[in-house]
């Protein structure tokens, strides 16, 4: 019988594979290991020491921290304690965590270090902690690498409680202390985590995740027990196992990383935890996982980062570089029609392989067997340049209301330009009006405290209407077209899709983000951003001096030469009249994008409103 709470499949793993390595992380420079028995040791004293604190079955307990260790040590901990685990993103205002510890009622807050403790006890968040009766630190002393705001390089939770700054002494707790307070829990009751673990049932809440959305305040999703498992069991499909192990980059804020570390629970296969974005590359080259899921700007700087390299290698370099992408390509196209290159592709493919593809296989690592990418559309060009490399970049489809994943590529079942065809068991139809709609196991239970809005999203047939429009092909295959709510309508009453267009304007690799604009206008404009370092490598490239480059006249013209060939292969409504390049590029931290690296569309529009405005003089 399959386990249909994560409790019981968390617990039947960790029996099953006590000595197998379950999780590694990078520390002092050297990656240390935990066991699945290591892992259930710790989450136990974690989930005895909520329990000492007074949690019950149902309550909150948040999460603020960044992609690590003790991330996945305390949301198994959680769920234990039969509470409920809500996670936030550590890059959020301390306004906008307090809402969400607020709105969940959330009862601890488990943070990384006194910054985080900082942000909830400032003026903006007054007295909406209130309901929260423990902090939770996981890193009481931490050194930073660079000096804060603050000039300090040396934080302790300590020093700020003795300052008179901080709050008293008895609100925050290590987890060490917390852990210790599990020992004598468990001393004193050792069957409290049994009995909290036999009343757990599949139709419970195991999280209540804030979707982060692009416009207006996160609202809570509540995801069961049996949804998550559904998504867990789901991987399968994937032919992943005990031997395979992935480099985890996503935040497990984001219901995708979620979801992969979950997997490993009814697989077995190993999380390797990413030191940051920033140090992927490397770190797989170290780790040299089999698969690695991540959304698609990565893949995308990726690709940028690649192409920039061989232009600035030189013309015979070059030359190789766009060859060996060619064959990659024909191969690839022969492949989905079930065929295999023979004769000469197949000796020009070789040596593409042993040229090109081969070193970048080994820069991350060489064990590679898929990529899966999720969270906003993939722009075509980097889907076939991984294609052509022979690094299978599996493109797939949700949102935080279906519990991460609803439709998906697969190892022999992928078609390139869609999302993939439904999970087995999940069903997927168009409305008439274009919308996707999805029901199945895995749809939330509602929004959190909302009972208007769940009735609204899912309707009394049980399909869950996404927001987003789509088409499905002849075999099931799906392709996304646009947000319903994000579609242009033009003041000639012309409808346009903006993501497709910003997808093409990305397919340039000076450009980071696009956003296009013309809803209730006469013509379609947009706003673009450069990508720093294709920018620097471009100039290198043409001898130009890379001061104020955004303003230079060669710049503007390469971009103009691009927007001309993506107008080329436009409808005469959707073609992009006029543009402008931004100063600097969006980022989560200054808002114009959200923790998913997903374009803010109202804070862009507010925050150049005044650009956007010179577009239609």
């Amino acid at each position: 019988m399959e386990a249909r709470t994560i409790v019981e499949l968390f617990r039947r793993r960790c029996e099953a594979s006590a000595e197998r390595v379950a999780l590694r992380q990078k520390r002092s420079g050297s990656w240390k290991t935990t066991t699945y028995a290591d892992w259930q040791r710790e989450s136990t004293r974690i989930a005895a020491g909520l329990v000492a604190l007074g949690v019950e079955p149902g309550d909150r307990v948040a999460i603020v921290a960044s992609t690590r260790r003790e991330w996945v040590l305390c949301d198994m901990g959680i769920l234990c304690a039969g509470a409920v685990t809500v996670p936030v993103y550590p890059s959020g205002t301390g306004a906008q965590t307090a809402h969400i510890l607020s709105d969940s009622g959330a009862r601890v807050a488990i943070v990384e270090d006194a910054r985080d403790v900082e942000r909830l006890l400032s003026p903006e968040v007054g007295d909406q902690l209130a309901g929260v009766m423990k902090v939770v630190v996981l890193d009481p002393t931490r050194t930073l690498s660079t000096p804060d705001s603050r000039g300090r390089i040396e934080l302790s939770i300590e020093s700020f409680l003795r300052d008179g700054s901080g709050p008293r002494r008895d609100w925050v707790m290590s987890l060490d202390e917390l852990a210790a307070e599990g020992d004598r829990r468990i001393a004193k009751e050792p069957s409290v985590l049994e009995r909290r673990a036999h009343a757990v049932h599949p139709e419970d809440p195991c999280t209540i995740v804030y979707s982060s959305g692009t416009t207006g305040a996160p609202r809570g999703v509540v995801l069961t027990h049996a949804s998550f498992a559904f998504e867990a069991a789901a991987l399968g499909h994937a032919s992943i196992g005990e031997d395979d192990e992935q480099l985890l980059i996503l935040p497990l804020a984001h219901i995708f990383g979620r979801i992969l570390v979950l997997g490993q629970l009814r697989y077995g296969y190993r999380t390797a935890f990413a030191g940051s974005p920033r140090t992927a590359v490397d770190d797989a080259a170290e780790v040299r996982p089999t698969f690695v899921a991540s959304v698609p700007v990565l893949y995308e700087k990726v690709h940028s980062t690649i192409a920039a390299g061989a232009r600035a290698s030189g013309d015979v370099k070059l030359r190789i570089f766009e060859w060996a992408c060619a064959v990659g390509g024909r191969v690839r196209r022969l492949r989905e029609k079930g065929r295999q290159p023979e004769g000469l592709l197949a000796i020009q493919h070789r040596y593409a392989h042993k040229l090109v593809f081969a070193p970048i296989k080994a820069r991350l690592g060489g064990r590679i067997r898929f990529f899966f990418s999720g969270g906003a559309p993939l722009a075509r060009d980097t889907a076939e340049f991984f294609a052509a490399a022979g690094l299978p970049l599996y493109e797939g489809y949700g949102l935080t209301e279906t519990s991460g994943v609803a439709t998906a590529n697969l190892p022999g079942r992928a078609r390139l330009g869609t999302v993939g065809r439904p999970l087995e068991g999940v069903e997927v139809a168009i409305a008439s009006d274009g919308e996707i709609l999805i029901r199945g196991p895995n749809l939330m239970r509602g929004y959190w405290r909302r009972p208007d809005e769940s009735a609204a999203a899912i309707d009394e047939k049980g399909w869950l209407h996404t927001g987003d429009i789509g088409t499905l092909d002849g075999d099931g295959y799906l392709t996304i077209t646009d947000r319903k709510k994000d579609l242009i309508v033009t003041s000639g009453g012309k409808n346009v899709a903006p993501q497709n267009i910003e997808g093409l304007l990305r397919e340039c690799d000076l450009v980071s983000h696009a956003v296009v604009l013309g809803d209730r206008r006469a013509s379609i404009t947009a706003l673009l951003t450069i990508d720093a370092d294709a920018a620097r490598s471009w100039a290198e490239e043409h001898g130009i001096d890379a001061g104020d480059l955004v303003h230079h006249p060669r710049l503007r013209e390469r971009l103009d030469e691009h927007v001309e060939a993506v107008n080329a292969r436009l409808a005469h409504h959707e073609q992009v009249r006029r543009f402008a390049v931004l100063d600097r590029d969006f980022s989560v931290e200054t808002g114009e994008l959200t923790p998913t690296h997903k374009v803010n569309r109202k804070v862009v529009a507010e925050r150049f409103a005044s650009v956007i405005e010179k577009l239609y003089e």
